[in-house]
């Protein structure tokens, strides 16, 4: 192959010459954009690949002034000549071009992706620029990296390479990744992390970091070069595939299985990533996932190393995890306070387990219940019993959540509210009257807050029971009741109120009567 690149370089120089075209001197710019390009026999693409900023097609390694047509996604752009300015309909898009070679026939360039107009971080931007201080529509933000980008991982081909993460100045940033080989754009390798292959040994690698947000410049970051040694050792080789093993759950904790290495005593290497990118801590052969995990993709790269070889990393299929299982409570929520008219009662929510390590407590909420039966609006901590709830049963059921967890749920155990204290007061009209004659007793209930109570009473002589009679509503607890044909001698009475579902019962005191012969 090597062979037939220098033959037809050379064929080519041949036929420019002889066809009169002639080459000019060499271009000023990057080296060509892909690994695979390193010699210059057949024509490559000159430039950044930044909008704006010229593409220019080389052959034997100068500026071409055979026909050239441009292509974009491998479509023609309409555009001809030996050099193309990317416009920011190009961005995200590849950018090719075919050269032809009379006697030749066309040739196609490597293709190089379109990237935005990228600022320096620290630039406040032109005050007309999107974004920039005095553009009313952005209040005088800037879109700004916070942190210094580095790499960070192996050094040797097949290990693992990551990039720190950016730290945007403003939210709802969107961030995209391009591995380089010598400042050309590695085809593919557009995620957070990167194997390193054993085309990058001998050159230097790096990654560049765009962020994108609507309304300002792109800003972009290249990191530092990571210079790949050539590999001396052979490779350590994969038997199997790696898989993520467990119930999935948040809070729970999966392992993997696989792989296994040749030679097979090789040692591995774990590091867990999240959308790509890698969890600070989480290097061990399980991993608990936790609720920053809910709603992204969990992967492992496992490295293998041996002492003689190459280290090789593998990576296992994403997994999504899903909730985790309900909250516990350690410590049983309780209400504190005197079920009482009045009063108020205060739900201690307890403590309950589940949920990230550190994370502090729960969110609670309080539904408050009497006879078991919700109460309408009694959502708060605290709630003050209502006459309503007199002879009753309250309590709470508290629920508490946590992100990525189903809620914990719990009904406190009641509290009974007594009920309304009551007084029973009796007297005679007359203390003696004659047999015959019927006496008079005056009752009078008294029931703090009630105006005008009601239930039965009784009337008892000793522990004989004379007469039964009712207050009635609306007789703000008045009662008279006439006894008659009472045997003559002396009588003990007493009435005693029977109480009702909100009131309790009450015995009056003893008030003797003769009656005489």
């Amino acid at each position: 192959m090597h062979r037939l690149s220098r033959a037809l370089g050379a064929l080519l120089v041949s036929v420019l010459i002889a066809s009169g075209l002639g080459l000019v001197a060499p271009a000023q710019a990057a080296p060509p954009s892909t690994a695979g390009s390193q010699r210059l026999d057949l024509p490559v693409l000159s430039g950044t690949g930044v909008v704006g900023q010229p593409l220019t097609v080389l052959l034997g390694g100068v500026a071409t002034l055979l026909p050239v047509e441009w292509l974009r996604d491998g479509s023609p752009t309409g555009v001809t000549g030996g050099s193309y300015v990317p416009v920011p309909a190009d961005i995200g898009h590849a950018i090719s071009a075919v050269v032809t070679v009379p006697l030749v026939g066309p040739l196609t360039t490597p293709a190089i992706t379109i990237i935005g107009d990228a600022v320096d971080p620290g630039d406040p931007g032109d005050p007309g620029d999107p974004g920039s201080p005095g553009d009313p529509g952005s209040a005088g933000d800037v879109l700004t990296l916070l942190n210094e980008l580095v790499l960070t991982g192996g050094t040797q081909v097949g290990q693992l390479v990551g990039v720190t993460a950016p730290v945007w100045s403003l939210p709802g940033v969107s961030t995209s990744y391009q591995w380089l080989r010598d400042n050309a754009p590695i085809p593919g390798a557009d995620d957070p992390t990167y194997v390193l292959d054993p085309a990058d040994a001998g050159h230097a690698v790096a990654a560049r970091v765009t962020g994108t947000l609507a309304g300002f410049p792109l800003v972009s970051q290249v990191t530092d070069a990571l210079n790949v040694p050539l590999a001396e050792t052979p490779a350590l080789a994969a038997v199997g595939d790696v898989a993520v093993t467990g119930t999935r759950k948040i809070g729970t904790a999966v392992g993997l299985s696989g792989p296994t290495w040749d030679p097979a005593d090789a040692e591995s290497r774990y590091q867990w990533l999240r959308d790509g990118a890698p969890i600070g801590g989480a290097t061990g052969k399980t991993y608990t996932l936790v609720a920053d995990d809910f709603g992204h993709a969990i992967t492992v790269a496992v490295t293998g190393h041996k002492e003689g070889y190459t280290d090789s990393t593998i990576t296992s299929d994403p997994v999504q995890p899903v909730i985790g299982d309900a909250i516990q409570f350690v410590m049983k929520p309780r209400v504190t306070g005197t079920g009482k008219v009045g009063r108020l009662l205060t739900a201690d929510p307890g403590q309950w387990s589940g949920g990230t390590e550190g994370s502090g407590p729960p969110a609670y909420t309080y539904q408050w219940l009497r006879n078991g039966a919700a109460i309408q609006g009694a959502v708060a901590q605290t709630y003050q019993v209502d006459p309503a709830d007199v002879g009753t049963d309250l309590a709470v059921l508290v629920t508490a959540t946590r992100p990525a967890y189903k809620a914990g749920r719990f009904t406190t155990a009641p509290v009974r509210v007594a009920k309304l204290t009551s007084k029973l007061s009796a007297a005679l009209a007359k203390k003696t009257v004659k047999k015959g004659k019927a006496a008079t007793l005056r009752l009078v209930l008294k029931v703090p807050g009630t105006a005008s109570p009601t239930g039965k009473v009784t009337i008892l002589d000793g522990k004989k029971a004379l007469r039964k009679a009712a207050f009635a509503k609306g007789r703000h607890g008045r009662l008279v009741v006439r006894l008659a044909r009472l045997k003559p001698g002396k009588h003990r009475l007493r009435a005693v109120y029977a109480g009702s579902a909100t009131v309790a019962g009450a015995r009056s005191r003893v008030v003797r009567l003769t009656v005489r012969k």
